[in-house]
């Protein structure tokens, strides 16, 4: 047996233990050692900072890292102390410049964070206030404050926190889609329109905003002619992510274009990049072609591919839902013999 050096012996036997050496730790051990490091790292890397010997930006990951690290460990309250000691540093800067002020907003965002993580959505909340209140030209804290607002319920101010951070960043377009929810959930459908169409506005080939504005016209003005839009989403040439797969896919099954779906899947399998949706949307379109036999043979390979676990076949079929629609997810979910609503199993039958 080859022999430990005596940093790694000592950590294996564990604090105070009285173990012998080379025995394997326990599970706790392991976790207390792997805390204390990490703290250490941390607070290391924030006195660097504190002592003027390292600038923050250089750090900002690594302190990040630990700080989420820790967290994880159920240490909250340390990791605001050691992050605490870093903003102290700053707050006491006289005469501070333009990148001083962000790496303070910078150091009050991540603490804000960390208990937004922690599930500490209030408390948040006033540290985003702060970062913003610091370098009132971020946007960062203003989307961070939307989230921990529509975690508490509080559409209003999670609104009025996108709306500030569009006005800074008009080119965060995932935002617009966020924003868009949030008016929808309030019945506001014509800032849905015009939130949308800004997006269209700045960037016209947006997949996912060409979607959201043609089903949001389906849904509450089915007078209004869509065709162009999805002549234009259609005809929308690039590398696409996922999501815009996905859409993409609905928009040609609307047309009919079954061989197409299953042409364009296939060369996103055969660049790594299909994904197991795209099993869910051939067992759509050969059921929707009449093919039932090989609908049931893509599912049963889906479903050995997940091991039959319900929790990640849900998951996926929630994300072909979101797009396709709950009748077209419920109908291969039965198929898949999933119950609807059975908590106590946690495998397909």
């Amino acid at each position: 047996m080859t022999a430990l050096p005596v940093q790694s012996r000592k950590r294996q036997m564990g604090n105070g233990s009285t173990s012998q050496a080379g025995r394997t730790p326990s599970a706790q051990q392991l976790s207390l050692s792997g805390s204390n490091d990490a703290f250490q790292t941390l607070s290391r890397l924030c006195d660097l900072v504190a002592g003027s010997k390292q600038p923050y930006e250089d750090v900002a990951e690594q302190i990040e890292d630990r700080a989420y690290e820790l967290c994880e460990a159920g240490n909250l309250d340390k990791v605001v102390q050691r992050l605490g000691r870093v903003a102290h540093f700053f707050e006491h800067l006289v005469n501070k410049n333009e990148e001083q002020c962000r790496d303070l907003a910078d150091v009050y965002l991540l603490i804000g964070q960390i208990y937004q993580y922690a599930g500490g959505f209030a408390e948040s909340i006033s540290w985003f206030t702060r970062s913003a209140v610091v370098d009132d030209r971020y946007p960062a804290p203003f989307h961070s404050m939307a989230d921990s607002y529509s975690q508490l319920h509080e559409s209003d101010n999670a609104i009025k926190s996108l709306e500030q951070e569009i006005v800074l960043a008009p080119g965060n377009y995932y935002s617009y889609l966020l924003l868009a929810d949030l008016y929808e959930s309030d019945g506001r459908n014509s800032d849905v329109e015009t939130c949308l169409q800004r997006l269209l506005e700045r960037d016209p080939e947006n997949i996912q905003g060409l979607h959201r504005i043609i089903r949001h016209y389906e849904f509450t003005a089915p007078s209004i002619d869509t065709t162009l839009m999805k002549r234009r989403l259609l005809g929308v040439s690039k590398q696409f992510n996922r999501t815009e797969a996905v859409i993409r896919c609905y928009y040609l099954c609307r047309e009919g274009k079954y061989i197409e779906v299953i042409d364009f899947l296939e060369k996103r399998r055969r660049e790594a990049d299909g994904g197991m949706v795209a099993s869910l949307i051939k067992a759509y379109v050969y059921g929707e072609m009449h093919q039932f036999s090989r609908r049931r043979q893509v599912l049963t390979e889906f479903k050995l591919q997940h091991h039959a676990h319900r929790e990640a076949i849900e998951a996926k079929l929630r994300e072909f839902g979101a797009v396709f629609g709950e009748k077209a997810s419920t109908s291969l979910q039965k198929i898949l013999l999933l119950p609807r609503t059975d908590p106590a199993s946690d495998y397909l039958q």
